[in-house]
């Protein structure tokens, strides 16, 4: 793996927003494939996608759906990623079709901007993981069922068919794997199908890095919520974004 020179972040303006605000990042080091800068944004609170036309010393960013209103440190670091991914993954008779995907590692330390940044606005139709043990009785996670996971929960009475695409911000530390991704889902819309499917293209991706992601789907007994669950060997914390929508 290429190591890169730590980055510095000078200025964030603007200090608040919601998804689809651009916020600029100016500084020193950031990677000249765009697309190999990670930010998360309002302490880990959502992802911030790169804009075409930044530089090694002006980032900009667009804000990703945000699936809780919060506050906290902008963080950052530059990639070394890959450009080969799957253009279709299939389960159960679920096809996603993806139209964006990144895949890396951290090349850098972790930049700290210093700030407490504020997302103003929960997105619609959107839902945020939450770092905890995993309970070890409900899902197969390659032999990590009894370490710490990445859960989303969904509500029972969700239903898909309304909503035809999906977008992943899913970031795992230490060392730091970010799998980023917007795909188009058809065929079979049931719920377990999309979100297995959601499970298997994140393990499929993350492969290409050679890194070992584990991610299942199950059923809460007790509440009957969907439970989506992401893990990888020496989990220590991370953020996990999962974002329905409408195609265009």
């Amino acid at each position: 793996m290429l190591t890169r020179k730590a980055v510095s972040i000078d200025s964030v303006e603007p200090a608040e927003g919601r998804e689809g605000t651009v916020v600029t990042l100016r500084g020193r080091g950031f990677a000249p494939h765009v697309r190999n800068n990670c930010v998360v944004i309002g302490g880990m609170g959502a992802c911030a996608r790169p804009e075409p036309g930044s530089t090694d010393t002006e980032l900009r960013v667009r804000i990703g759906p945000v699936g809780r209103a919060t506050s906290g440190d902008l963080l950052m670091w530059p990639g070394t990623g890959t450009d080969i991914h799957t253009e279709k993954v299939d389960y159960a008779g679920t096809l996603l079709t993806f139209s964006e995907v990144a895949v890396f590692r951290n090349g850098a330390p972790v930049a700290s901007a210093g700030i407490d940044f504020r997302l103003t606005e929960v997105s619609p139709d959107t839902y945020c993981a939450d770092f905890e043990p995993a309970p070890a009785s409900r899902v197969e996670l390659g032999g990590f069922e009894g370490g710490s996971v990445l859960r989303v929960r969904f509500p029972s009475d969700l239903a898909l068919p309304s909503r035809t695409t999906v977008d992943i911000c899913l970031v795992l530390k230490e060392p730091t794997l970010a799998v980023d991704f917007s795909a188009e889902i058809s065929g079979d819309m049931g719920v377990e199908g999309c979100l297995g499917v959601i499970a298997k293209s994140i393990m499929t991706n993350a492969a290409f890095l050679g890194e070992k992601v584990f991610a299942g789907v199950a059923r809460n007994a007790d509440t009957g919520e969907h439970e989506l669950y992401v893990t990888k060997p020496y989990l220590e914390n991370g953020m996990f974004v999962v974002h329905f929508g409408k195609s265009s």
